[in-house]
Parts: C-alpha cells; sequence; structure tokens
C-alpha cells in the first residue's frame, strides 16, 4: 500500500515544552477520504506515548465538509517524559496497520525539581555537636547512587540507597523513593554555613537542593581550636567595566540554521571558541546546535548557554532546528576522525554547506602522540591507519580529503593556511576573552599575604592541561622556578589543569615547594578571579612545528586580566611588539623564562608598560562578538552547495 496523505496540524506551540516533565499534545489529524480518524502516537527516543483522548472538531468539520472524519479527529497526547531536549515524532496509524510520521518537532523537557531534607538528628536550625546525620534526598526520575553534604568549604560523603517509609508514602508515583534515605559515612567535621545536598543520578547528571538545617561545627581533631572558620571570607569578585561596543552580527537570510560538531566535550577549550561564538550567533538569531562526542553533562560548565547541546550520537539519528528542517551550515571544528565521519554522514543525509576549521598542526600532533614518523605513517596501508588512529585524531589521508571536499575553511593562525589545499575560501578567527569574566582586575592583596612566602613573592598563573605536544615546554616553565628561587629569586607559580603525561620526573620533589597546585576548575569563568592573584603569565615554548601553527587560548585571557606577558615568538608572539605589547623571548625556555622574570622584578616601571600594553592589545584583539561577526559574514560569503 502506498503512503496515504495525512492531512492537520499540531497545536501546541512549538518547540514544545514539558514542564515538571509532563507533557501535553493537543492538535487534529485525518486521512482524507476515510470516515475515521486515525490512532496517533508521539515517538521519541526515550519513549513512546499513545494518544489519550479523542476531541471533537467543529471547526475541522467547518474547513473540511466533505470529510466524514473531521468532525471527531481531534486528539491529545498526554504524558512523562526524561528531562533534556529531544526530536519528537507525531505518528497516524493508517489503514494497514503501519505507522506514517506527521509531524516532527523538538521537545524540551524540565524536570520536577530535586528535593533533599535533613532530619536526623535536626530537620531546621543549627546543628553544633559532632555527630553522624541522615535524611532523604529524591529525583523523579532517576535514582542517586552518590550522595554527599556541603556546607561551608566541607564536602561529607554519606551513603545513598537507604530504606525510607515515609518517603514512599509521600511520592507513590515514583518508585525509587523506597529507598531515598542516606546517612552521613561519619561524623560531621569543622565547618560552617548552609547545608546543600549533592547528588549524582543514575544517568551520570549531578543535582544540588537546599536543605533547612545550618552545621556550625567549631573544631576538630584535624583542626586548632584557636583556628578560626567563621572569620570573614575574603572575597574575590570584582566588578570588571563595560567594554566597547563591537560591529553588530549581521542578521541571518538564507543561512539560519548552525550545526558545530565538536571532536571532544564541553570542558575541552576548543568548546569555549565554539560557545562563546555559538551564543553570539544565536543572540543575533541565527539557530545553533553543538554536538559533542562525549560528556555532555559538561554543558553545564558553562552559564547560561543560547545554543542546543546534543551528542554525536544523537545527531546521527537527524538533525532538527526549531524550525524543522536541517542545518544550512555544518561548521566541523577540525579533521578529527569522529568529526569527520559526523559531518560527512548529515551532509549526505541532509545537505547544506560545510565548512571546516583548524587550530593545529594536525599532522605534528598525530606524528608526536603515536611516536611515529610522519613519512612512515603515510606508507601505512587504510586498514593499518584505521586500526591505529583513535577517533580523536586526524587521519593522514581522510582528512586532507574532507578539507578539499568544504566549502569553506576557518584557521585561528594564519600560518595553517599553508597547509591547506588551494583554491578554497579561507577565514582566519582568532579566539577570545569572556568579557562577563575576563577583564582588567586589581591584584587582591587581601588574599594574596596568605600565599605569599615573603611580601616581596612574585606569583605566576598558567591554567591548561599537559599532554604529550606540550610537556617539553611546561618543564621548561616547571624548570624556571625551580632556578628563579635556588638563585634567591622568590617565585611562586599557581597552576590549574590537568596532566595527562608525567612530564616532570625528578624535578616534582624539587620543584613541588614553590608550586600551587589547584587541579581543574570545572568552570572556566572562575579562573578570572584566581589569575588577579598573579603579577605576571607566562607561556612557555619556543618556535616548532606544534607552536607556530596554533593559538593558545588562554593567551586572550592573559592579556585582557592586565598583566605582564611572558611568551615566545611564534603564533601570537610574532604579532606583538617586544616590550610593549609583551615581553616576546626568541625562546620560552626555562632559561629565557628565568632572565624575564628577574628583569621584571627588578623594574616596576617595565611591568606597568606592558601590563597597560597588553589591555590595550586585548581590547583591540580580543572580543567573541567582533570574531562572531566576521564568521558570520565568512559563512553569507560561501556559495550554497
Amino acid at each position: 500500500m502506498s503512503a496515504a496523505i495525512l492531512t492537520g496540524e499540531i497545536e501546541s506551540p512549538r518547540p514544545l515544552c514539558a514542564h515538571n516533565g509532563e507533557i501535553k499534545l493537543v492538535g487534529w489529524c485525518l486521512i482524507p477520504g476515510h470516515s475515521l480518524p486515525p490512532p496517533i502516537r508521539l515517538t521519541t527516543a526515550v519513549g513512546t506515548l499513545n494518544m489519550t483522548a479523542r476531541t471533537e472538531r467543529k471547526d475541522v468539520a467547518a474547513l473540511l465538509p466533505a470529510e466524514k472524519a473531521a468532525a471527531t479527529c481531534g486528539f491529545v497526547v498526554e504524558g512523562f517524559l526524561p528531562t533534556g531536549v529531544h526530536l519528537g515524532c507525531c505518528e497516524a496509524q493508517l489503514t494497514d496497520g503501519t505507522w506514517q510520521a506527521f509531524r516532527r518537532f523538538s521537545i524540551a523537557v524540565e524536570s520536577k525539581p530535586f528535593v533533599a531534607v535533613l532530619d536526623e538528628p535536626i530537620n531546621e536550625g543549627t546543628l553544633r555537636d559532632r555527630v553522624k546525620v541522615g535524611g532523604w534526598a529524591l529525583d523523579s526520575y532517576q535514582a542517586a547512587t552518590e550522595v554527599s553534604l556541603r556546607y561551608g568549604h566541607r564536602d561529607i560523603k554519606c551513603i545513598a540507597n537507604q530504606p525510607r517509609d515515609d518517603v514512599p508514602r509521600a511520592y507513590p508515583d515514583i518508585p525509587h523513593a523506597v529507598h531515598a534515605g542516606f546517612t552521613s559515612d561519619d561524623f560531621l567535621v569543622a565547618g560552617h554555613g548552609p547545608v546543600r545536598v549533592r547528588a549524582r543520578l543514575a544517568n551520570g547528571t549531578t543535582v544540588v537542593a537546599p536543605t533547612k538545617v545550618k552545621f556550625s561545627i567549631a573544631t576538630d581533631e584535624n583542626h586548632d581550636p584557636d583556628l578560626d572558620l567563621t572569620a570573614t571570607r575574603i572575597s574575590l569578585n570584582h566588578t570588571l567595566p563595560v567594554r566597547p561596543a563591537a560591529p553588530p552580527i549581521p542578521p541571518p537570510g538564507d543561512l539560519r540554521n548552525i550545526l558545530f560538531i565538536l571532536p571532544g566535550g564541553f570542558a575541552a577549550n576548543n568548546s569555549l571558541h565554539v560557545t562563546a561564538l555559538a551564543n553570539e550567533l544565536a543572540a543575533a538569531g541565527y539557530a545553533c546546535i553543538v554536538a559533542v562526542a562525549r560528556d555532555l553533562e559538561t554543558l553545564a560548565q558553562h552559564e547560561n548557554p543560547l545554543f542546543r547541546g546534543i551528542t554525536h550520537a544523537e545527531a546521527e539519528t537527524g538533525i532538527m532546528f526549531p524550525d524543522g528542517r536541517g542545518p544550512d551550515l555544518i561548521h566541523a571544528w577540525t579533521t578529527r576522525e569522529n568529526v569527520r565521519r559526523l559531518a560527512e554522514r548529515i551532509r549526505a543525509q541532509q545537505g547544506g554547506k560545510l565548512v571546516v576549521h583548524l587550530e593545529d598542526n594536525e599532522q605534528e600532533i598525530l606524528t608526536l602522540t603515536l611516536g611515529r614518523p610522519w613519512d612512515e605513517l603515510l606508507k601505512l596501508d587504510d586498514q593499518e591507519l584505521v586500526r591505529l588512529i583513535p577517533a580523536d585524531l586526524s587521519h593522514p589521508r581522510h582528512s586532507h580529503t574532507f578539507l578539499t571536499s568544504a566549502d569553506g575553511i576557518t584557521v585561528i593562525m594564519d600560518s595553517l593556511l599553508e597547509l591547506l589545499p588551494a583554491q578554497q575560501p579561507c577565514h582566519t578567527i582568532w579566539p577570545a576573552a569572556d568579557s562577563r569574566y575576563f577583564g582588567p582586575r586589581k591584584r587582591p592583596d587581601d588574599f594574596r599575604h596568605i600565599l605569599d612566602a615573603d611580601p616581596g613573592t612574585t606569583l605566576l598563573f598558567y591554567h591548561g592541561n599537559v599532554h604529550a605536544a606540550n610537556q617539553a615546554e611546561m618543564r621548561e616553565l616547571y624548570a624556571a622556578v625551580m632556578q628563579l628561587n635556588q638563585s634567591g629569586e622568590s617565585v611562586m607559580l599557581i597552576r590549574t589543569g590537568l596532566d595527562t603525561v608525567d612530564f616532570l620526573g625528578d624535578l616534582a620533589p624539587i620543584v613541588a615547594p614553590y608550586v600551587i597546585g589547584l587541579g581543574q576548575i570545572p568552570h572556566h569563568r572562575h579562573l578570572a578571579p584566581l589569575m588577579a592573584l598573579a603579577d605576571i603569565f607566562v607561556q612557555p615554548g619556543i618556535a616548532d612545528a606544534f607552536n607556530d601553527y596554533r593559538f593558545p587560548s588562554k593567551l586572550p585571557e592573559f592579556f585582557s586580566v592586565g598583566r605582564p606577558v611572558v611568551l615566545p615568538r611564534t603564533n601570537l608572539g610574532k604579532t606583538l611588539r617586544h616590550r610593549e605589547d609583551a615581553y616576546v623571548l626568541e625562546r620560552a625556555d626555562a632559561e629565557g623564562i628565568a632572565g624575564a622574570i628577574k628583569e621584571l622584578r627588578r623594574d616596576p616601571e617595565l611591568c606597568l608598560r606592558l601590563a597597560q600594553g597588553a589591555l590595550a592589545y586585548a581590547e583591540k584583539h580580543f572580543n567573541w562578538q567582533s570574531s562572531a561577526a566576521t564568521l558570520a559574514n565568512f559563512y553569507n560569503t560561501l556559495p550554497r552547495s
């Protein structure tokens, strides 16, 4: 039987919003020439909801008087869906029993609030005793697998999934309410503040809920009784000046729906670039979706995103924008294999222009990561390369073909242009700094005195991960800190980020007294007040096949805070004036860095000039709205595929 032509409409406002997980879909549908209206259902990747009511439609009968089914073709679909953004498909059942798609649309499902209560030994007020405590925590859809209590600077682990008789009586429709209880794993420790319950749910998401209880535990066996944990807290918050308005972003025309594809998650450095551009474009009227390979929950680390985040797996089922269409443009962020495969699949299925972005010398990263020369890799057959190259690296041959097929190419540095196929439209996008958080900040001396070994200590700051490609230069930075202290110069390094390789070796115990390691800071915006503690920022490195083709994303943030910046004459360093915009070294190795720091420690006038030069350079060059405006202009110059 050939597919019937369905007539009807969904009358619930779209995109469909489901509050507290409850969805209600209203509309009408009929098969022309049939005397009865068809059954209706709503299908999603997370479940199917069947029609719950048939409604009378006199308006449709008046509109279509020849159709016998018109008077009773109204329908209602009600039910519950799990939290998230889902692609929904309204389907009608044909007379042969098959189901035919009627309308497709996005569904945004808001969850019922996560609820938590402390009730042992008190359920309200202030608890001052060192005891074990208990209570219950309940999410409407997912059981809690981990529970902890947070108060002041404390995080107390709890034993989750404890039985409760009272919670299921209050929430009879939630099966896991019977195991919503928790008890603290140990006695409370010293700390003061309102208590919040933090839970990790079965699906991996994290939720937090306040309670009516405060803990005020004066001391414990690990704290001196004279230590005043209730002293006034020193704030690192700072009001930033308003930056001048940037050029407006051109409004969307035929090109409105933009899909960005990232090779990792929302916690990676390149996600800062993509999310900033997507936010600016979305604010100008573009519809943006960002697809990540993993860790979708890290989207929560970005404040108030204006775009929709999805996984590669979701994207493979088909991209649907709010207007019901697919992407007008796919911006593949690098040539990494997982990005390439997804971009080519979506382009083949749904069309759209293709733009590919380069932010590194992918050839150099591949050889450094695999530890094999480029010429040797090129000699391997495709089967061996598929076995050897992981999804988050670029294939030597497929990446070139991918670039050649693109309608346009964007690069983070002009030097990358020499690695590209000839005769393709290209555009350079420098990264910027989020002006909501990164801007000129005074040094918080009230906090500094806690960190300084003596009043003359110079604080350096570096945020970023250490990996195979940058481990040698990061060792040079640490070696410079060690050399400075051994020569009588008091210097400390504040470091954030993860170490994926052991880059220090026998240097680790020697330099440890001069390093304050803070680990990974999940919310990038929290870095800005920490950066204000620094006197000088240092980007180590030398001109080589890795550094010449990249733009360290921390540099715009270094410059925006308004401190002297020490960096090598490569990538951004090639555009800067030595001793005016920054302190530019031919080699930012241990010897070069140590020499620069010594000079800056002895020359306050040079420090002031470099701090002012950094701010002026940031004001002129590092603005996400300007970057997004030039990118939108580039998009619109590309001929439609």
